[in-house]
């Protein structure tokens, strides 16, 4: 059996769904319409088991144009992997794989080829393309197994029937039947004619109604002053009249950024001055200050962020505007800057890999946020641990940041598929209950890091080329790290160890990994000795 998962834009699940995916789940449960946890457009979504899951894929996408990739843990195809399925609009759409969220442009081509390109940001620029997964002509035609391991299908396809409740049997008859009077043609096209005027004119009055709302929604945040805005909002969202939100609030015009220190997909934070203390001064970027719901997520990220209290998490100082426009969230200054920078000079300058005092200490502070985290009621799984978000300050000392994607755990279980791919957990790539121990497994991606100083399964991609010299494609690797067949590496595994705790860390059952207060307690033990291991 087999899950086939669809996601819509907005609040309905009807229509051309913007992504679909493709798993096997023997314990498949239907779900008719509910809210997605997909972090780039879709906002509802659909479950249907089936296990024709090519069809079933099909049918979703009706008459639309569409790509479906199913992607396979060996060369001969024969092994399912898991499915994606897109509309093949030439456009940019949020899509959802189990390794990220990506924005898509799925597209035919005139030469039969099929094309995914994905982004990390709702722009789709051509700067930030992230990768592209293609079928050549024979590969979509065929749907035989490609050199990358994967099977293509298409809206293209010869006796395609998906979308249509008919039957062949039910549009063919005998001959006589067949033939049409003048009569009938004439009537046939007189009722089109008087249906197609009819939805002419609906379309043009619902256009007209919802054109009205949104210059009516235009013309209510285009006052610049906080209180006009704080109304615009208050009635869809309610987080900027939240308790935390306004007794954290501060005065705009005492925040002064200065040079900008990073920028991501949605934010960017620059160095500034706060009541003359250095901050770091985290804000949206430009072209998505008018975005609500960006607004929103950026909102509760400060709200989350303003909840925490411990010397291994960066600490908030306050949120500030004055219009929606220079919206901005004031965190801690943290001058030694990511985890990550540091390591890649430890890479260039060839120092020695291993855990010497130093890293072994980073990594016990990193675990100290971990079980604040996930000892608090209820327990917060950060989900995106890596380490570009650890910072260090100038005395080495290291938090934790970035909460734009951590959850309260509310439910026994989550499944929603969100962080960054090579520090994700297995079942949080397959799309499958995961609890506080997915953070685990990031941990343990990281103490890879502190010991190697390379980005995850950099020496696996290197020596696992294709036939033409490239390296190992992230959805290859990624299988592979799920089966259990790939792990990051640890240059000293030996009993007692960092390492041998970081291998504990990647089992891939979840059962097997410890708990972060069961990490921190073995690390403190490690760190109590002379030499570190």
């Amino acid at each position: 059996m087999y899950s086939i998962s669809a996601s819509y834009l907005g609040d309905q699940c009807g229509g051309t769904p913007y992504a679909i995916n493709i798993f096997r789940d023997n314990n498949c449960s239907i779900e008719t319409c509910s809210p997605s946890s997909n972090t780039s457009s879709a906002d509802m979504r659909t479950v249907d088991c089936a296990s024709d899951y090519i069809q079933a894929a099909r049918d979703k996408f009706g008459s639309s144009p569409y790509i479906i990739e199913l992607v396979f843990r060996d060369e001969n195809c024969s092994d399912f992997g898991m499915g994606y399925g897109y509309p093949a609009s030439g456009t940019c759409v949020g899509g959802y794989t189990a390794n990220d969220s990506y924005y898509v442009i799925a597209s035919l081509n005139k030469d039969g080829s099929a094309s995914l390109e994905l982004y990390p940001d709702r722009s789709c620029l051509s700067e930030s393309l992230y990768s592209v997964e293609s079928g050549d002509k024979e590969a979509v035609q065929t749907h035989e197994c490609d050199a990358n391991w994967f099977k293509w299908y298409s809206s293209n396809d010869a006796g395609d029937t998906s979308g249509s409740t008919l039957t062949s049997g039910s549009v063919s008859g005998d001959s006589s039947s067949a033939a049409l009077s003048n009569g009938d043609i004439l009537g046939i096209i007189l009722g089109s004619f008087v249906f197609l005027m009819v939805f002419l004119v609906a379309v043009f009055l619902r256009l007209r109604q919802k054109l009205k709302s949104n210059a009516s929604t235009i013309d209510s945040l285009s006052a610049t002053s906080a209180a006009s805005i704080e109304a615009a909002i208050r009635g869809q969202t309610g987080l900027w009249n939240d308790d935390i939100i306004t007794t954290k609030r501060i005065p705009r015009d005492k925040v002064q950024t200065e040079k900008l220190i990073s920028r991501g997909s949605f934010g960017e934070v620059y160095a500034g001055i706060f009541n003359g203390q250095q901050v770091a001064v985290k804000m949206l970027l430009s072209a998505s200050r008018d975005n609500i719901t960006l607004v929103n997520e950026f909102l509760a990220e400060a709200k989350m962020t303003a909840t925490m209290d411990h010397p291994h998490i960066v600490s908030f100082v306050g949120v500030a505007w004055d219009s929606l426009t220079d919206l901005c969230v004031v965190l801690e200054y943290m001058d030694g800057g990511e985890l990550r920078s540091l390591l890649n000079s430890y890479l260039e300058s060839k120092k020695p890999v291993g855990f010497d005092r130093e890293k072994a200490t980073i990594a016990l502070q990193v675990c100290h946020a971990l079980t604040y985290l996930h000892s608090l009621m209820p327990s917060i799984i950060h989900r995106d641990l890596k380490s570009r978000n650890i910072l260090l300050d100038k005395n080495m000392q290291a938090k934790l940041s970035d909460f734009g994607i951590s959850r309260e755990r509310l439910d026994r279980t989550m499944t929603a598929g969100v962080g960054t791919s090579l520090w994700m957990a297995p079942e949080v790539m397959l799309g499958e209950h995961y609890d506080d121990k997915a953070d685990m497994f990031s941990f343990g991606v990281v103490l890879s890091e502190l010991d190697m100083h390379t980005l995850p399964y950099a020496r696996a991609k290197k020596e696992n080329l294709d036939s033409n010299g490239r390296e190992m494609i992230d959805s290859i690797l990624l299988q592979k790290v799920a089966l259990g067949k790939l792990q990051v590496e640890f240059s000293n595994p030996k009993p007692r160890s960092i390492g041998e705790l970081g291998r504990a860390c990647i089992s891939i059952d979840p059962t097997e990994r410890p708990s972060a207060a069961e990490a921190l307690y073995r690390l403190q033990v490690i760190l109590s000795k002379r030499r570190i291991v």
